[in-house]
């Protein structure tokens, strides 16, 4: 599922099991983290949990 978390609607096992899932809330994450210039990307490991990464971009800042 790790591939198609990002996807629009994907809400992966135990959302379909619940269908207490839109499937919308990593989409809408990496569009805004995208449209702001930083990455998202998830790791996920059966039987040991799931990993969480954002890269801000990096901004230089220009004080005048």
């Amino acid at each position: 599922d790790v591939l198609r978390v990002f996807e629009r609607g994907f809400s992966g096992y135990n959302g379909r099991l619940t269908q207490q899932s839109s499937g919308l809330g990593l989409y809408l994450s990496k569009k805004i983290s995208e449209e702001l210039g930083h990455r998202i990307r998830i790791e996920s490991e059966v039987g040991k949990g799931t990993t969480v990464r954002i890269k801000f971009a990096e901004v230089k800042l220009v004080i005048e």
